[in-house]
């Protein structure tokens, strides 16, 4: 809804990717300094912090008629998705074992990607030809009732058993930099390939709501985007028992390298179902990727438990940089050559990527810091 609500007030495709990204921008100096200042919070006080910036952002977008505002909920975005990796990673770390991890992270997909299924097709319906007070009516509901939902959660869990977690090891900056330095250089092809994904994702998510609201689509361009969350319903239950044949890292760089074949093939259709299709075949691959990496590096945390902060914050680091070049990237290359064919031409660059990291993914890592 975001990138068709800027689009409504005058902002042209290039002005909307940079406003997009910025959200990531504030994510990446947030982790920076959340690994040096903030003490690992437990995961219930994090999920709670996330309905109070989601009421706060709902207020900014619904009065957004303003560049400036549109940054100040676009840096709140950031911040909250970062809240949310570290509440994801502590939750699993904390309450799985290490063979469960990619399993876990799959089903906790599997109930992310119902809101993402419901959310455009109910949003498709409520917009029409504008954006009213309609979905901003309906989001605020639905975050009152996860509310409730929340409230009734955290009593029952508190009477689980769970793993304790780590404080925070004090260091000075330049001792963070290189502890930061010394994990990317161990991390680095891994990382790649979650940043590669994160700009599939956030082009897709950028110039998607533009393509779905399109004449071709009408009013059901909805399930456009429906059709590039569905498959994680399905893939979410089963990824853990192929991750554990294959290997996690395999497993994520070959289905991105397929998912990548399959999007350099977007600009040759127009057809609405065809583009469905390709969006659903994609969406599958790439469905894979995160379950996968978000496993690898539960893993790697497992291992240096004392330095959970400092990996956390290198990850989100790298999701941060992909939703900041993604949408940027996406506005640019959708200004100058079209909507279909930035797809196309984002898929074969990924196909390099990924040819390169073929040969220079570890067949293990074990990180030592």
């Amino acid at each position: 809804m975001l990138p068709i609500l800027i689009s409504q007030q005058g902002f042209s495709k290039i002005e909307m990717g940079l406003i997009l990204g910025s959200s990531s921008f504030a994510g990446a100096l947030f982790d920076i300094v959340a690994s040096k200042y903030i003490k690992i919070p437990h995961f219930r006080t994090l999920y709670a912090s996330l309905f109070v910036l989601s009421a706060a952002l709902l207020g900014l977008i619904y009065l957004g008629n303003t560049i400036w505002i549109f940054l100040l909920a676009m840096a709140m975005w950031g911040i909250y998705w970062d809240l949310f990796h570290f509440a994801n990673f502590d939750f699993i770390s904390r309450a799985f074992p290490e063979k469960e991890h990619t399993s876990a992270f799959g089903i906790l997909g599997v109930f992310q990607t119902l809101g993402f299924i419901v959310a455009p097709i109910i949003a498709g319906l409520l917009i029409g030809d504008a954006i009213d007070d309609k979905p901003f009516l309906f989001a605020a509901a639905m975050l009152c009732l996860g509310f409730i939902l929340y409230v009734g959660l955290y009593i029952k869990s508190l009477k689980q058993v769970e793993l304790p977690g780590e404080g925070l090891k004090r260091h000075n900056w330049t001792q963070e930099y290189r502890l930061w330095a010394e994990i990317m250089k161990q991390l680095l092809p891994v990382l790649l390939l979650t940043f590669l994904v994160y700009v599939i994702e956030a082009f897709f998510w950028t110039i998607g709501p533009l393509i779905a609201e399109g004449g071709e689509f009408g009013n059901y361009g909805g399930f456009l985007l429906v059709a590039f969350s569905f498959p994680s319903l399905v893939i979410g239950w089963f990824v853990g028992s192929i991750a554990n044949r294959f290997g996690k890292k395999k497993t994520a760089l070959y289905s991105v390298l397929i998912g990548s074949c399959l999007l350099s093939a977007f600009s040759l259709l127009s057809n609405p179902f065809h583009i469905i299709v390709l969006v659903v075949l994609l969406s599958i691959c790439i469905g894979f990727s995160y379950p996968t990496l978000n496993g690898a590096y539960a893993d790697y945390i497992s291992e240096t438990i004392a330095y959970e902060k400092e990996i956390q914050g290198v990850i989100d680091l790298f999701y941060n940089l992909g939703w900041m070049v993604g949408p940027v990237a996406a506005g640019i290359l959708a200004q100058q050559f079209g909507n279909n064919q930035s797809f196309s031409i984002l898929g074969l660059f990924s196909v390099m990527v990924c040819c390169i990291l073929i040969f220079k993914m570890p067949k293990s890592i074990h990180l030592k810091v």
